[in-house]
């Protein structure tokens, strides 16, 4: 059975792919791993230790790996840094050198965010989740797009803005990528249209 990787956004666990699980579970060997400093996978994360942590993964050969948000951003880099690990890429609401402003922005709101709040929920401590968007926001991952070597898609929704730019940049920047943007899809639209997210993912790594 074909194997597929899916990799969480920053501030998520994988359950955030709950709505995956069931559907893309008949079709492939679904391999759901928690970056560094989420659920139970020791931190601190940073791209290299999630990619580190990839490389060493327990996985039948070569995979097709999707990543959202920031788990695009590792993809990118596990694609880049061992083409052999990756047969195929999907890459959703990627950002390829994030605005320092925005993830500044959003850090600072975090910071007023009572710590038991993230204590309650389980997936990661507010201060794995503030040291993990200031690694994000030095990232520049202009120089891995052409290491890619994978069949890869690039895919955002028209409602995700902020990764439009990003999402062509990285479409533009990696041999053959293939670029879709999805039509009153927002930034989680594996979570708010699933079925079309189910869809899409299954005939990209069925080369349909």
């Amino acid at each position: 059975m074909t194997a597929l990787v899916l990799l969480h956004g920053v501030g998520e666990t994988h359950t955030m792919w709950d709505p995956q699980r069931e559907e893309l579970g008949r079709r492939f060997q679904l391999l759901l791993p928690d970056l560094p400093g989420y659920g139970d996978s020791p931190g601190p994360f940073s791209l290299d230790a999630a990619v580190d942590a990839l490389h060493a993964l327990d996985r039948p050969g070569p995979v097709h790996v999707c990543g959202l948000s920031a788990g695009a951003m590792v993809a990118l880099r596990w694609a880049a840094r061992h083409p052999e690990d990756v047969a195929g890429l999907i890459l959703s609401g990627v950002q390829v050198r994030p605005p320092r402003a925005l993830l500044g922005l959003q850090a600072a709101v975090m910071r007023l965010i009572p710590a038991r709040v993230f204590e309650a929920d389980g997936g990661v401590t507010k201060k794995h989740l503030l040291h993990a968007m200031a690694e994000l926001a030095r990232a520049d991952l202009r120089p891995d797009l052409g290491l890619v070597k994978a069949r890869t898609l690039v895919v955002c929704g028209a409602k995700d803005r902020l990764n439009l730019a990003a999402s062509r940049a990285a479409a533009a920047g990696i041999r053959q990528a293939e670029l879709r943007i999805v039509p009153e899809a927002k930034h989680l639209w594996n979570q708010d249209l699933p079925e079309l997210f189910n869809r899409t993912v299954t005939e990209w790594v069925q080369g349909k």
